[in-house]
């Protein structure tokens, strides 16, 4: 079976990817052991939701949300 790994389509103004070593550090142990929701307030790029989803197959929901306004 072929692995699909899931990768950025755009670079984002204040994008996340650069902090994953830092967001890992906090995740609480739990996270591996059991099932949970991912929630995603400002997906921008998706960089933390497509790593988490590679990392983390134990993810059962995902909420994810982008607003970008102009004037």
């Amino acid at each position: 079976m072929t692995k699909i790994v899931a990768k950025l389509f755009l670079k984002w103004a204040g994008g996340k990817t650069q902090l994953i070593k830092q967001i890992k550090t906090q995740l609480p142990q739990s996270i591996i052991e059991n099932n949970f929701t991912y929630i995603e307030p400002f997906v921008g790029s998706g960089a933390i939701l497509f790593w988490m989803l590679q990392r983390f197959p134990n993810m059962q929901k995902v909420v994810i949300n982008e607003f970008n306004f102009r004037y």
